[in-house]
């Protein structure tokens, strides 16, 4: 009787080992994690700035209301670029893109610029005082470091990282100065020049 258990078990354990020294093919392919070349980037210190480009103030005091076209003048220009502090196989508008999704905002392209010239502006002035009429945007800036897909099984770090600077669409407003303005808004920062 001893002999028969001792023969089932190493039946049993003849099969584990054969079914352990099947070739990987019959087992289940493991998910690939990425797309094998694919790149992505990993940000850090990343920032959101109200930014004014253009401004101009002026005073109104001739009663009632009046609405006033101005040609705003340029305190600030942007520009939208990708700098490579180590490495040098970076698609600039790819890491935008990239920055874009981090901060929720869609940024302009590599190499665009902030409107160089005077923007007119219109706005109404309802009540006396001094008024800055402005235009402005979000500016945005991180540090990246880029990841390539290898084989499909991983992320690798690929020695490239630098420095992505961008901004959002133009925006225009206009205010009275001692007005209450929420806190981080464009409007905030064009209350420096009143």
């Amino acid at each position: 009787m001893r002999n028969k258990i001792t023969a089932g078990l190493m039946t049993t354990c003849l099969s584990a080992a054969t079914l352990a020294l099947l070739p990987a093919g019959n087992a289940q392919a493991a998910e690939m994690m990425c797309n094998p070349g694919s790149v992505k980037y990993t940000w850090s210190t990343v920032s959101k700035t109200p930014t004014i480009t253009h401004r101009r103030a002026i005073e109104h005091y001739t009663g009632g209301t009046i609405t006033k076209t101005v040609s705003a003048q340029v305190v600030t220009t942007l520009t939208a670029s990708v700098t490579a502090t180590a490495g040098a196989e970076v698609s600039g508008n790819v890491a935008l893109v990239s920055l874009g999704g981090k901060v929720g905002l869609e940024l302009k392209a590599e190499g665009s610029r902030t409107n160089t010239r005077t923007e007119s502006i219109t706005h109404r002035l309802t009540q006396r005082g001094k008024y800055v009429l402005y235009a402005g945007t979000t500016k945005t800036q991180g540090y990246y470091t880029q990841f390539r897909c290898d084989r499909g099984t991983r992320w690798v770090n690929t020695g490239n990282y630098g420095k992505a600077v961008s901004f959002t669409v133009t925006t225009e407003g206009g205010l009275r100065c001692g007005t209450s303005v929420p806190a981080g808004s464009l409007a905030s920062y064009a209350k420096r020049y009143c």
